[in-house]
């Protein structure tokens, strides 16, 4: 073998070394940059989650409150056996579905005495 083909083959042996290097490097900087994105879009998910679990915290905090012990108290005894509930029992019934009903639309509690039934 001459000393040209042997240096010509020394060069193709270093070109394809350095070729496999290089494909290395952009593979692990193509793997870095998904690793950070990945971590970016579980922090803002994480964001969003505290955000959405605080909010529905709230919503059943709002519904826990609003409902009338009354209520709870009126269905423990056993008034269905023999007679019908009270008409308290209907008003406070429907006061409870209708806060509910406010809470979980996100709408403001009317605190105006004369509006209550506003078309």
């Amino acid at each position: 073998m001459s000393r040209a083909a042997l240096a010509v083959l020394a060069g193709l042996v270093l070109a394809f070394l350095a070729g496999w290097k290089v494909a290395t490097w952009q593979r692990d900087s193509v793997d870095l940059v998904v690793q950070r994105a990945a971590q970016a879009t579980g922090k803002v998910f994480e964001g969003i989650a505290s955000d959405s679990a605080r909010g529905l915290e709230t919503t059943l905090a709002a519904l826990k409150a609003g409902q009338p012990t009354e209520i709870r108290y009126e269905m423990v005894k056993p008034v269905f056996t023999n007679v019908c509930v009270s008409d308290e029992f209907v008003r406070l019934y429907n006061a409870a579905a209708d806060n509910a009903e406010r809470v979980l639309s996100g709408k403001p509690e009317n605190k105006m005495p004369g509006n209550a039934a506003a078309p």
